[in-house]
């Protein structure tokens, strides 16, 4: 998709904060620095439309962004960041989940894995949570460039047999850095977003 406008629009709290229309979402989740802003740079070719900060944790809101003004990026707060007190993980999480189980705007949802490591505990229950709410989902494993090829389909491979996901999800390697698994992802968020 050739993305001629994007914008950031507005960071919310709690649901009361989050727009109010009926555009369709595409919500992008994972753990704090797996990569969730340099993704949704790179999807709209725009390097600093996302925040990237070089300390995990700094998002802590839900970040809305408005796509050639009929679509918008949802990014999710990062999980997982252990520098966070228990109770501000708890109230990021509960927002993320409170946004996913009532939010009726979620057409799809880019999961986050990181290449260069197992998935976390975190990243299972997220996993397992998207199985049972029935929204449409794709696995993106980022930073593929940090990685030979051999390495990373090797490591592909592992990450695979660990998850426990549908054989049918989607599962995409990806780097913001090269391009590469952009335009699959960019199929998919069309797909589910606007029928194909």
């Amino acid at each position: 998709m050739l993305v001629k406008n994007s914008e950031y629009v507005t960071s919310a709290v709690d649901m009361e904060q989050c727009p109010a229309d009926d555009l369709p979402e595409a919500v992008f989740s994972g753990k704090s620095n797996v990569g969730k802003s340099s993704l949704i740079n790179a999807l709209c070719n725009k390097k600093k439309l996302a925040y990237v900060g070089n300390t995990p944790g700094k998002t802590r809101m839900l970040n809305f962004f408005l796509l050639n003004g009929n679509m918008r990026f949802v990014d999710l707060p990062g999980y997982g960041f252990a520098k966070v007190s228990k109770e501000k993980r708890s109230s990021y999480s509960g927002l993320a989940e409170e946004f996913m189980q009532k939010r009726k705007n979620i057409k799809i949802v880019i999961q986050l894995l990181d290449i260069r490591h197992e998935p976390s505990e975190d990243d299972i229950q997220m996993i397992d949570f998207l199985n049972q709410t029935q929204i449409p989902f794709l696995i993106s494993v980022s930073k593929c460039d940090k990685l030979s090829k051999a390495q990373y389909m090797k490591r592909a491979g592992e990450i695979v047999e660990k998850l426990r996901i549908d054989p049918d999800t989607p599962f995409i390697l990806t780097s913001s850095e090269t391009g590469q698994g952009i335009e699959e992802i960019w199929d998919a968020i069309e797909f589910y977003c606007f029928g194909g």
